[in-house]
């Protein structure tokens, strides 16, 4: 049930010694996606880049592998578009390590095909600097 498919009507006052009848609300669920898991985002990986699975799969295995490293020594991650990472602290278990982190993602913008100056692929011919020969 939509909340816009109710009518909502002004309180009315009640006369002397008449009580207001009762209202039952009933919640609707909250549908959550389920976890994903590695098998999920290859997949979801191969569909997006149009690479065959026995290619994307070593490359989201290591990628995978260098964020769980980078986590576990306790550095931040800033990684466009997932956003930046920051780990507050962790608490060692008896049953693994537990990570308390804040993570900061951007607001989409529609892309309009310009890069920004921070996005521009850093490994172009065009010099950095001209020399003044």
């Amino acid at each position: 049930m939509d909340i816009s498919d109710k009518t909502v009507s002004p309180p009315q006052a009640l006369a002397a010694g008449q009580e207001p009848s009762p209202v039952v609300v009933t919640a609707s669920p909250v549908l959550k996606e389920p976890p994903l898991n590695k098998r999920a985002l290859i997949e979801e990986v191969v569909l997006r880049s149009g690479v065959k699975k026995k290619d994307a799969k070593p490359v989201v295995e290591a990628m995978l592998a260098v964020l769980g490293e980078t986590v576990a020594s306790g550095r931040d991650l800033n990684l466009k578009p997932f956003g930046k990472l920051h780990l507050n602290r962790s608490e060692t278990r008896s049953n693994g390590t537990v990570h308390i982190c804040r993570l900061r993602q951007p607001l989409e913008q529609p892309r309009d095909g310009a890069e920004s100056a921070q996005d521009a692929d850093i490994s172009s011919d065009a010099p950095l600097a001209q020399s003044e020969s």
